[in-house]
């Protein structure tokens, strides 16, 4: 990947296209260096953590098994859907790199040159953020299944269809069965937690490496895709601007999904706080009453967060701010190339009375 650079920058410093400028070319050769950088970074990640990727990957073997056992007490989970989702996303990536390297060979006529420079660390980064989203996947179906597990305790099934009073809704929240069913809750929740955090300190930097080079090649692409609708003298080239619309979709598509599955995951984990809640309001034996406080004293000093390195937080709060910083650094850029083409402009038309 370093190698390639010794072909990359030179066909990014002599490449002729429209609109082009010393700006777009400090940034395109910025963005040749940032991938490449950014690709090693991961895979060095990747290799120095790989007894934290083997330890991730026990950690999930073990709580499908303690999911297996907990099914034949509960509502089975519904792997296949989940399965079937992940299916889908991964296939519509695909779709989508097919669809940009062909708008791209249309458009500009790229080569294996620029795909080097940049849609293999787009494709790189995209993966690696995907794979993230596929595991707080699973683990997001799982705290929604032992959420739903601590929920059916607050029900009784009644032979007689009768509507159930709050004694016998209490009775069965003090049998000894309901509390061994709640100490398995607890201990699977505590694990669940632990593998998202786990899984939050394997990604939190190749993700903040990953997140950096998307935001420039978000910037870069979303300058080519204003900039000749602002331009009336120039024709609109319908070609680059399908490509241009298709490379903010590809860069775009991983992050939204990543931080909307993590907002998902956040949400179901607060979830658990308020179904304790009432489900102590029913309890009345001591030995019950104490176990959901210290569930509930459990979760009170866990706090999970997905972050990248600890700089921001990996929801959907940051997708718009991320959204918003971009169309500010493009609203600048945009103004300082208008400015300049217009200072140039007149300095031509001088030179010409002159």
């Amino acid at each position: 990947m370093i190698g390639s650079n010794y072909f990359s920058i030179p066909f990014r410093l002599y490449g002729d296209y429209e609109n082009r400028s010393n700006l777009t070319v400090s940034i395109e050769v910025l963005q040749t260096v940032l991938g490449t950088l950014v690709i090693c970074a991961i895979l060095l990640a990747y290799s120095i953590d790989q007894r934290s990727l083997v330890r991730l990957a026990n950690q999930l073997i073990e709580i499908e098994h303690e999911i297996n056992r907990l099914c034949c007490m509960y509502r089975p989970l519904r792997r296949q859907r989940v399965l079937c989702n992940l299916a889908v996303v991964c296939v519509l990536n695909v779709c989508l790199i097919i669809v940009l390297l062909i708008t791209e060979n249309l458009a500009w006529g790229a080569g294996p040159i620029s795909w080097l420079s940049d849609i293999l660390p787009t494709f790189h980064v995209g993966w690696m953020l995907i794979q993230y989203f596929m595991l707080v996947t699973i683990i997001q179906a799982n705290f929604a299944y032992v959420n739903q597990a601590i929920q059916n305790l607050t029900r009784v099934s009644t032979p007689d269809l009768r509507p159930q009073s709050l004694y016998q809704t209490r009775r069965v929240v003090v049998s000894n069965s309901t509390v061994h069913q709640l100490l398995q809750l607890r201990d699977m929740h505590c694990h669940l937690c632990e593998i998202s955090e786990d899984i939050s300190n394997f990604y939190s930097l190749p993700v903040l490496f990953g997140i950096t080079f998307l935001f420039l090649t978000l910037i870069y692409n979303g300058y080519f895709f204003i900039s000749p609708l602002l331009t009336a003298d120039e024709m609109l080239e319908y070609k680059a601007l399908i490509n241009t619309i298709i490379w903010l979709l590809t860069l775009i598509y991983p992050i939204s999904l990543l931080t909307n599955i993590i907002t998902k995951i956040l949400k179901e984990i607060g979830k658990t706080g308020s179904m304790l809640h009432n489900l102590l309001s029913y309890a009345i034996g001591k030995e019950t009453k104490s176990e959901l406080k210290q569930f509930s004293l459990q979760l009170l000093h866990r706090k999970i967060q997905f972050t990248a390195n600890g700089y921001f937080v990996l929801d959907n709060s940051f997708l718009h701010s991320l959204i918003g910083t971009v169309v500010t650094y493009l609203v600048i850029l945009i103004q300082f190339q208008m400015g300049s083409s217009h200072s140039s402009r007149l300095h031509h038309n001088c030179t010409k009375e002159n």
